[in-house]
This record gives C-alpha cells, structure tokens and sequence, in this order.
C-alpha cells in the first residue's frame, strides 16, 4: 500500500473555544506503520510502504529557515525567497541595527514613530502567515469592517485580521502585543492589517507626485535619448570598419589560438541573460593590457577550464584573470554559470566577481585578486601550513561554512557548489576563505535532490550517491565540506594518504582514531608542535567533519546545524556513523562497536577536475 492522502483524512475545526488542525490516520482495515524522527537540524514523518519494504518520506519540518519560530524577532517579517531573509515591517526599523549587520536578528524591530491613538491608521499586508495568536483574542461572529472599528476604538490595538482562513471577510482577530512570527508566502496566506502612526502610513498623494516626477523625467529623458541614439548610429557606420581592424589585431597577439565562430546557442546566452546580469563589461583591450598579453609570468595557475592570470587595471587594482579555454564547451558552460551565479551572489566568504569579457569566441572572468590564493598551497604544504594557527584554521573552517550556508539558505537562490574542495577555498591577505569557482554549481528548487548523467567534480571530495549514482543535493556539498574540515585539521589530503605503511583515506584514518577515543591525534603536527590550540575545538571539528561525511545523505546535517555546532561549545551532538566509501555497510560485532574495513575511495568516475 503506498502512502498518500487516502490514508490520512485532515480537519480544521474553528469553534467559539478553539482553532485547531488535526489528521487521523485510516489505514484501511490493515492500518499504517508510521515513525517521527527528530534530529538536529528537523522533525520528520515517514509511513512505511510494504510493496517496497521501507521507510517514504511523507513530511518534513522546517521545509526553509522562516519555519522557525520567530525567526526575523518582534515586527519582523521573514521571506524565504529574499536575501536577507528577514525584514523589518513598514514603519518599523530593528531595534540592534549592528545585531541584524551580522543577520542575528533576534531583537527584532522597533517602531519608528510612536502610536497616540487618535490619528493612527492600518497598513495592509497581503499573503503572510498571521502573527503569533497566543495573546490575540477572536471573536467570529464580527465582520471585517467591524473589526477595523473596534481595534481603532481600543487603543492597545496593534494589528487586526480575519479570523476566516477561506479567504473570507468574516471574523476577527485582534492584536494587542508583540507581533511575532509573521512571514510571507509566494502564494496564498492571509491579509493581515498593522496599525501605524499617521506619519508612518504609506501616502498615496506622495505616490501619485513622484508618479508624476517620474513620468516627466521620463519623458524628458526619452527626448535625449533619440537625439543621442541617432547621433551614435552615425558614429558606429563611421567607425565600423577601424573596429573591425583593431578586433583583428586584438585576437592576433598569440598566433597560436586561432578564432572560431561563435556557437549559436552562446549568442543565444548573451542575449537572454545578459540583461539580467548586473556585471561590468570589460573590452579585450583592457584585459590584454593588464596581463601583458596573457605572458606566462603573471600565470597563477590553470585548470580543467583554462589558466588564471594575474591582472592590473588602469586605476591600479589588481585583479584575477580567468581565461576560458577557447575550445572547450564545458568551459562555455563554466563561463554562463559562473557569471550568472556570482553576479547576484553577495557574501564576504564568497569570492567577488568584478566584470567579465565576451569577445568572439574569448570568455573572461575578472576577479578581485587574492593575495594567498588557494587555501591547498597552505594546508598541503609543510613549510606553509606553519603559517596557518589553530585559531586561524578554526576561524577559516567558520567562514567556509557560513558561506556556504548563505548559498544553501540565505542567499536568493539555493545553490549547490558540487565542486567544493581545497583548491577553490581563496584566502584573502587577512587569510578569510573566500568560496570560488561556480562553474559546475546548479541553482536548486524546492527538490531535494536531482540526477545528473555527467558527474563533475573532484575526486576525494564527492559523495557516495554522487560520484556513483549522480545524485546531487545540499547534502553533497555538506559531503565535500566534512572532507575539507578533516583535512584543514589534519593538514592531509584525503586521497593517497598512507598510513602504518599502508595506502588508506583521510576520512577512514579519521574514523578510527574517533573510534578510539584519540581524535585529538589527527591534528596536524605544525600545530600540535606550537601548542596553542584548545582540544575541545579540535574534536568538535573532527566530530562535525564526521558527521558530515556519513555514508547515507539522510544522516548528515544541513548547513544551519553544522554552523551551529561549529559556533556553539554548549551544543550536544549526536554520535557519527561510519563514513562514506567503507566496504562494510556497518554490521554491528558482539561487543556492539561497529565493525567496518574502509579503504580508499572504491568507485571510478569519469570526472573534470578543474584547479
């Protein structure tokens, strides 16, 4: 019998007492095997489905941050598809502006003019979850006007809204302290009314003046611009054919890389999404001139998708100058994520994409430059990760997890990097990591997962379902991030690490000094010779590293829960299981320890590893 809504017959029930929702499960006669599961970042319901002997997802909570509970404060209003994803209602300002700088917005928002109950009046806001109704009061035998009327009558009236959930305009509900928990919805939800001082209420006579401000502008504006537009019509027929000349000598400063047309479906690319993007366009000019033509030494490195050239502009910034390969349609690919991603991706630990150049078939992407580059030429290296501190690494180990929690939750789209790894972590000249290179990164709807037939990636840092089945998720990057965690602790990488003689992984090292109560061991000896670190910070990290590498994508955390028990001592977390790419599948011994033989990674992918 599969689970579905047959089996579960739901009810709302509003009476003179009580508002309530309820189910009750009807099984059929032959009844339905349910569970919850509560763990640390969810609640969950699974109803188990005998023609396929296991266990089906049937719900989830929270499906997004605003499920939380008071997630945005007092007055706050929580929006899951913006970023930030809370925001103070209209009239009111947050009460901690530093609090809310650095997205704690628990204090909520303050308002900006006092009520004085005579002159006030109502703002309305359509389609939001309704405040907190633990202190309101109800009475559903009222109309919405009269409703209006009597919270106008009472002066400890704050906001007021129909008690109907049918979309109705009977019943009432009344406001007197705190609005807390109000978000809004995409679709749906219910019209709430917040009472505002006069001077706070949107005016429709100031709409209607800058209307007409703008429409004058406008107009003027439009005037301008047909006198300009014919006078550069005239200019580009008179220059065309020296453009044409100096294109031509531009793409012959190396003989080597001969053009070929563009492809269709990139003209294609550039005329849909470009309008969109919000991205400074560099001339090949600009970008030649700062490299020196692309001379081999201002090369930083290069990778699947082409080389990174060290760049100065004319102002004197120095910038990252990633050069496509001209041949490669991945890297074509590489270009139209990346450009599309970072231009509306904002967050300090995420590298900061300054412009790009389209010309003919070159692809460019121009990057604020990072003094430290890559985060391997540290941690891999036994002179330089001298350099790296326990507190150092620590903080490092933070900023990559916020960063990817900003892509996960908070930024404005819910993005999967599927190519995190120590190459494309940058450290900035203060050493804050800097998440980089978008190219194989998916924007993600509301699914928890997705296939893809071409797995890219870097080997050693994909998960099981990835790299075997093509499965994608949040859970994958989480995958990717235990892996990085374990090797800034350990100063390992997780491919070819020997040990006792013999060839293993990072990550079944790391298992079984867990297993042994020595986690503290795997710390790296550069660090553990200074002895200037706290243990308890250590093992935590090697605990949430664990946890994030487990084999099955169900038991790892979602980013919110990792940044948590990375930044909260206090926190109590559960027990890892046995990591991704064992041979044992975690058959219990008699003496109730798992028993597992792990090796090195023991699947073979057809991958692109990019820098």
């Amino acid at each position: 019998m599969e689970p579905n809504n047959s089996n579960f017959r739901f009810e709302f029930v509003t009476n003179a007492t009580d508002v309530y929702y309820t189910f009750v499960v009807d099984g059929g006669g032959g009844g339905v095997v349910s569970r919850f599961v509560l763990n640390q970042s969810s609640v969950q319901r699974y109803v188990w489905v005998p023609g396929n002997q296991g266990w089906s997802l049937y719900w989830s909570l929270p499906r997004d941050q605003c499920d939380h509970y008071a997630q945005c404060g007092a007055y706050g209003v929580c929006d899951a598809s913006a970023s930030p994803i809370c925001d103070c209602l209209h009239g009111f300002s947050p009460a901690s502006p530093r609090d809310w700088e650095l997205r704690d917005n628990s204090a909520g928002c303050a308002r900006k003019t006092r009520l004085n109950c005579t002159g006030d009046g109502f703002m309305l806001l359509r389609g939001v979850k309704l405040p907190d109704t633990t202190n309101a009061t109800v009475d559903a035998t009222i109309t919405v006007d009269q409703c209006r009327q009597r919270c106008l009558a009472n002066c400890t009236c704050l906001a007021y809204a129909a008690s109907s959930i049918k979309g109705g305009e009977s019943g009432c509900i009344i406001w007197s302290s705190l609005l807390i928990d109000i978000r809004l919805f995409s679709y749906g939800g219910q019209d709430l009314y917040i009472r505002l001082a006069a001077s706070d209420l949107p005016s429709s006579g100031d709409h209607s003046r800058k209307k007409n401000i703008i429409v004058a502008v406008f107009v003027s504006l439009s005037a301008l611009l047909l006198g300009f537009g014919g006078f550069f019509i005239w200019k580009k027929f008179v220059r065309n054919e020296g453009t044409s000349q100096n294109t031509q000598r531009l793409t012959s400063f190396d003989s080597s890389n001969a053009l070929t047309p563009v492809q269709d479906r990139s003209m294609e690319y550039e005329s849909s999404q470009n309008k969109d993007l919000n991205v400074t366009l560099f001339d090949m000019a600009t970008i030649a001139f700062s490299t020196d033509n692309f001379a081999t030494r201002t090369k930083l490195g290069e990778g699947g998708f082409g080389a990174v050239y060290k760049g100065e502009l004319e102002g004197g910034q120095t910038v990252a100058v990633k050069r496509l390969s001209k041949y490669s349609t991945q890297g074509l690919e590489e270009f139209k994520n990346e450009v599309m991603l970072i231009a509306k991706l904002q967050h300090v630990n995420l590298v900061r994409l300054l412009g790009c150049c389209i010309h003919g078939e070159e692809r460019i992407l121009v990057y604020e430059y990072m003094e430290n580059k890559s985060l391997d030429t540290f941690i891999f290296d036994k002179k330089r990760s001298a350099q790296l501190n326990w507190s150092k690494r620590f903080d490092i180990i933070l900023g990559i997890a916020r960063g990817l929690l900003y892509l996960h939750q908070d930024s404005r789209y819910k993005v999967i990097h599927r190519d995190l790894k120590a190459g494309n972590i940058l450290l900035d000249k203060e050493m804050n990591p800097k998440i980089s290179d978008f190219g194989v990164a998916r924007i993600f709807g509301d699914d928890t997962d997705a296939h893809t037939r071409k797995v890219v990636g870097t080997y050693g840092y994909m998960s099981p379902e990835y790299a075997m089945d093509g499965v994608f998720s949040v859970k994958s990057d989480v995958f990717s991030f235990g892996v990085l965690v374990l090797e800034i602790v350990s100063g390992r990488k997780n491919r070819g690490m020997y040990s006792s003689g013999e060839q293993t992984s990072l990550l079944s090292h790391a298992w079984k000094l867990w297993r042994e109560g020595n986690a503290v061991a795997l710390l790296d000896e550069a660090v553990t010779g200074t002895g200037a670190y706290r243990g308890s910070e250590v093992l935590r990290c090697v605990q949430v590293g664990l946890l994030c590498v487990q084999e099955r994508p169900d038991d790892r955390p979602h980013m919110a829960a990792v940044f948590l028990a990375l930044g909260n001592p206090t926190a109590v977390l559960p027990q890892p299981r046995h990591p991704g790419y064992c041979s044992d599948r975690g058959s219990m011994s008699t003496d109730g320890e798992w028993s597992s033989t792990c090796t090195v990674n023991d699947v073979t992918v057809t991958i692109v590893e990019g820098r």
